[in-house]
């Protein structure tokens, strides 16, 4: 048998943490999914309707937390290297649009900043607090 075929074949731990994944990410993704549909079909008002879909946004972190903690040592440093990059990108849209909205409703965008920076990089040291006290 040829290398290369050997080298893409998933183990059967490989398919079960796959497998167990997309069971815990598909009911999370259909709840943001019809969430976010009821809000623009319905178009409620009031701020607590339109903070409806952190619920399902928080469900599927659980998700990826629990993928995180099936996986092996590979596939984490890859969920690390994805993981970082999309932090970078969330500070920098989260900025781009703290900066939007502060231009539209004339505050000043030194505020806006300040709390969206402040509140990405207290979240990271959360999450670097607790990752590493779970290495000890």
């Amino acid at each position: 048998m040829d290398d290369r075929t050997n080298a893409n074949r998933k183990s059967t731990s490989d398919i079960r943490r796959e497998r167990a994944l997309i069971r815990d990410a598909i009911p999370a993704g259909l709840a943001l999914v019809a969430v976010h549909a009821v809000l623009v079909l319905a178009d409620p008002d009031g701020v607590l309707w339109w903070m409806l879909p952190l619920i399902p946004a928080a469900w599927l972190i659980v998700v990826h937390m629990r993928g995180l903690r099936r996986s092996d040592e590979y596939e984490r440093l890859q969920q690390l290297t994805a993981t970082a990059v999309g932090f970078a990108t969330t500070i920098m849209l989260s900025l781009a649009g703290s900066l939007w909205v502060a231009g539209q409703a004339g505050s000043s965008p030194a505020q806006w900043l300040q709390i969206t920076f402040i509140g990405g990089i207290v979240s990271w040291l959360v999450a670097l607090a607790v990752v590493t006290r779970r290495a000890r």
